[in-house]
């Protein structure tokens, strides 16, 4: 069939530091200084040699990419160690569900950690070779770094996790990494999916700060900005199996309340709006869905190809097994069954039940309305056997950061071919009509307080 100029089929296969000054400190702030003392930042990965064209995802000449690594989200289940022993796992990272800082993720969906668990789960990570990465990936600090003695207290708290046996930081404020590294300069430091880093000038800042790792996640289809990264020398961690939309616009207010809501004393949501803003998009156009961030196992070599080796999967809140599921994949480079077993989905797993609870305690129709609009997700098959060969390589050689979906167009017609909602293809659902707008649940989404941290000596 003949298309327009510019389409493009989705079927057919292609060819293609500076120094930081030191912060005047008492030395009892100085925790753990000793055990990160000795060790320094991961040797830079040697420099690809430029690809052919731009966008496209040619394989490099001479090029030979470092073995994959997967740096994979930990729930404190020593069995999750055990199980991944035989993958490509070099690193775990997780945290406390309350910090100072905020950990990232709301409390409550988090397991129940104190000190002493804590320390013996990275006993177990280092007795299988891996390390782990301490998440203080906030993107918002609440104005309390404002406050006389925050610093210090932020201080002891990195510490304290040091002495606890963590082996660097995720870290998303350019202050934070600043202070951590004026106090101990030779920690790891991986810049968070938090920072949004979206340009190889904005990552460039981090990396004169003493980070080595820059995370993606909005940005993982755009390879002239890998490339621009790794040419840079700064390794490339990519995270893999998160379900956000493309170019999403309420991540911003999901990143802060995520980062509000873990911090001390901090009003905690019993579920995150913008989750429900965001399914509300997937429910109207389940084909975006395709046209999302996540990466499938088939296409990781599309990123070794452009010197990129870590890849992150995320799901600190899952279960072992799921887990365990997702690395496996990712560690076979292969996933012949329905995608959505790996994938988050949070946006359309989460809000039915969140929407069911209000509708039942306050008579809430538009509760309900939404409700039933969700719930033909709750089967949800992304055939990952029938995508197009070469899907991320077509991808990378669309400016899509420049076109718009609807002018475009690929994804929707993958996602025909293998997506289906209880059994349908995206076209052959009738799309809600009248669907309620989302902004009057947010005071039934409610605070309730979050527990108090773990004490720090």
């Amino acid at each position: 069939m003949d298309r327009p100029s510019g389409e493009v089929d989705p079927f057919r296969q292609e060819e293609d530091q500076g120094a930081v000054p030191e912060l005047d400190l008492p030395t009892e702030l100085l925790q753990g200084k000793a055990r990160a003392g000795h060790r320094t930042p991961p040797t830079a990965r040697p420099k690809a040699p430029p690809p052919h064209r731009c966008g496209a995802g040619l394989i490099l000449v001479g090029w030979v990419p470092t073995a994959m690594e997967i740096v994979l989200a930990s729930n404190f289940d020593d069995r999750l160690v055990r199980e991944t022993s035989e993958l490509p796992v070099s690193t775990f990272f997780g945290g406390f569900p309350v910090q100072l800082t905020g950990a990232g993720r709301p409390p409550q969906i988090l397991p129940a950690v104190d000190g002493a668990r804590f320390r013996e789960h990275l006993e177990v990570v280092h007795r299988h070779g891996r390390q782990f990465m301490a998440t203080l990936n906030s993107s918002d600090l609440g104005l309390h770094e404002y406050r006389p003695g925050y610093l210090p207290e932020f201080l002891r708290e990195v510490g304290h996790l040091l002495d606890l046996g963590v082996d660097g930081f995720v870290i998303a404020l350019p202050a934070l990494i600043e202070a951590v590294r004026s106090a101990w300069p030779d920690v790891p430091i991986s810049v968070s999916t938090f920072a949004r880093i979206r340009t190889a000038t904005q990552a460039e800042y981090f990396l004169r700060m003493g980070a080595h790792t820059i995370i993606l996640e909005e940005a993982n289809r755009d390879f002239r900005l890998i490339r621009s990264l790794v040419r840079e020398g700064a390794e490339v961690e990519v995270l893999v199996n998160q379900s956000c939309l493309p170019s999403c616009p309420y991540r911003g207010h999901h990143l802060n309340t995520s980062s509000l809501s873990s911090q001390p004393g901090a009003s905690c949501p019993s579920f995150e709006y913008p989750i429900l803003e965001c399914g509300v998009e997937y429910v109207r156009d389940p084909a975006k869905l395709i046209s999302g961030i996540f990466v499938r196992p088939e296409d990781l070599e599309v990123y070794e190809e452009v010197g990129v080796h870590r890849f992150k999967v995320s799901g600190r809140n899952r279960s072992t097994d799921w887990l365990v599921r997702a690395a496996r994949a990712y560690g076979a480079r292969s996933y012949p069954g329905n995608l959505a077993d790996i994938l988050s989905l949070v946006q359309l797993k989460g809000p039915r039940a969140v929407l069911r609870r209000i509708a039942s305690s306050s008579a809430n129709p538009e509760a309900e309305a939404l409700a039933e609009a969700f719930a033909p997700f709750e089967q949800i098959s992304i055939d990952n056997t029938a995508f197009p060969p070469d899907f991320l390589r077509h991808i990378a050689a669309v400016d899509c950061e420049h076109t718009t979906c609807t002018a475009c167009g690929y994804c929707r017609r993958v996602a025909e071919r293998v997506l289906r909602i209880s059994g349908r293809a995206p076209s052959e659902r009738r799309m809600p009509v009248g669907l309620p707008g989302t902004v009057q649940m947010l005071p039934a989404l409610g605070p309730s307080l979050p527990e108090a941290p773990p004490p720090v000596p």
